[in-house]
């Protein structure tokens, strides 16, 4: 069955709608429970669908050698376990808004890594494009008190988060790129939420806390498992495929603009601050991509 474009569009939308209420559900459950036992639920449940999509609805796949596990396993471990325990640590100590920017930047430090391991050239607009997205997240760390310097500990987090997603991401360009991405998500999500389970058993003891946890808890993690893991990467990666990765990049940015949005519905104001600085990084991820409104393409 042949899909539309606008159906392809919808799941590339729904993929970045899931992504951006990510940081509210995340922030959500921060104070109910602590980053490994939130991560190790959310990729547990994540787990078991890839596993269960690919024996009930799976084609044939690429076989993998010895070396690919000494590949699949670092990144697991830093795309999964390392950005999960960031991420979930950062919603501790500042607002879903502020790291949805801030993960915003994203698309830019890959860049920045491709320049150091695929020996990628940057031109111009894409060195402007990154200085305008960096003010504007210096915006939303600081709050506009340059001068104060206020940094909530959770932006670093979300700093670090940031910067081991996008190695996880060149690095699977690298080092993977012979490995389909639908296959290479299963078992680096498989390998990181292996590693996430035993450092949650290991050092937070989580099985009476889950227990105690109550249902919307669990809901709410259910949630980043199936529809911010799961169903995102499929979507995703079904989009990347139909339309190709620059126009699903440009996609990518409405992520803070989502999280905007469901930080709006749950009553969450944003101030002034906020609001320039996602302006700021949105017109800088957009001028780094080269992207530019069709009437100007076809002037």
């Amino acid at each position: 069955m042949e899909l539309k474009s606008s159906h392809i569009w919808l799941m590339v939308i729904a993929s970045t709608f899931f992504w951006g209420s990510n940081f509210n559900a995340g922030h959500a459950v921060a104070a109910d429970v602590t980053p490994l036992t939130a991560a190790a639920e959310r990729f547990a449940i994540a787990l078991v669908l890839f596993w269960a999509i690919r024996f009930f609805f799976g084609a044939a796949e690429s076989q993998l050698s010895k070396r690919d596990a000494f590949i699949l396993v670092p990144l697991g471990v830093i795309g999964v376990f390392g950005f999960n325990y960031a991420f979930f640590t950062a919603l501790h100590t500042t607002s879903a808004l502020n790291a949805a920017l801030i993960m915003a930047l994203s698309p830019l430090v890959s860049t920045l890594l491709s320049v150091l391991l695929l020996n990628v050239k940057i031109r111009l607009y894409q060195y402007i494009g990154m200085l305008i997205a960096f003010i504007g997240v210096t915006f939303v760390i600081t709050g506009g008190h340059f001068s104060m310097l206020h940094t909530a500990i959770g932006d670093l987090w979300m700093l670090l988060a940031c910067g081991v997603w996008s190695l996880y991401s060149v690095g699977s360009k690298k080092f993977a790129p012979h490995i389909p991405p639908l296959q290479f998500a299963r078992w680096t999500v498989s390998i990181g939420a292996i590693a996430l389970i035993i450092a949650a058993i290991v050092i937070e003891q989580p099985f009476n806390a889950i227990g105690q946890l109550s249902l919307q808890t669990h809901s709410i993690l259910m949630y980043m498992g199936v529809c911010g893991s799961v169903l995102a990467y499929i979507y995703w990666l079904r989009g990347v495929f139909f339309l190709g990765p620059e126009k699903s990049a440009i996609a990518f940015n409405l992520v803070p603009v989502f999280t905007l949005l469901v930080s709006l519905a749950f009553g969450s104001i944003p101030n002034a601050v906020q609001v320039l600085g996602m302006l700021l990084v949105l017109a800088g991820v957009l001028t780094s991509s080269g992207w530019k409104p069709k009437a100007l393409t076809n002037a």
